[in-house]
């Protein structure tokens, strides 16, 4: 997996994880003035590989 850091169409920074077949599996769910910020933003998920999963589907 890697991480895909790039301007959008409006000249801010998102980014896209992508899978080993270079498929996408998640995208920033907003864009960010300073590329900081986007990296910022990929440490978070890049840490969170240990975050609890809770399932709320009902039956």
């Amino acid at each position: 997996m890697y991480f895909v850091l790039f301007l959008d169409t409006r000249g801010q920074w998102r980014w896209t994880l992508k899978a080993s077949n270079h498929e996408p599996i998640a995208m920033s769910s907003e864009s960010y003035v300073r590329k900081a910020d986007a990296q910022y933003s990929i440490s978070l998920v890049k840490s969170a590989h240990n975050a609890p999963v809770y399932d709320v589907a009902t039956t």
